[in-house]
């Protein structure tokens, strides 16, 4: 793979990021569009670094505001803090709820692959 590669590949990862599309998805295509396989370990390991750039880019690029606007005293920071615990809790119950209904209508009577992973347990 050569850096030509890696230069459209991360343009390809940039571009569809912020976009409400799979950016991992195109990369993908692109990968296959370039002649590479996309299943290879290195393949894995730079489209992991693309996404690992591209949240070190939107960090650096709104650092200011986010100073600005949760982090500027201990009163805002505790609005934001409880904010995302909140959102954090709902999206968990609301996430395992929807599980619970797919895995009762959609995948009736289906064998669970969660369960039969190292022996009922997560690595």
């Amino acid at each position: 793979m050569s850096i030509l590669h890696v230069i459209i590949l991360a343009i390809v990862q940039g571009l569809a990021e912020l976009l409400p599309v799979s950016s991992s998805a195109h990369v993908v295509v692109a990968e296959k569009l370039l002649g590479l396989d996309p299943t290879t370990p290195q393949m894995t390991l730079l489209l992991v670094m693309l996404h690992t750039g591209t949240m070190f880019a939107v960090i650096v690029y709104f650092w200011n505001q986010w100073k600005k606007t949760y982090f500027s005293s201990g009163d805002a920071f505790k609005r934001f803090l409880i904010r995302l615990i909140w959102a954090s809790l709902l999206t968990a119950v609301i996430g395992e709820v929807i599980i619970k209904v797919i895995e009762k209508t959609a995948f009736k009577g289906a064998s669970k692959g969660r369960s039969n992973c190292c022996s009922g347990g997560w690595i």
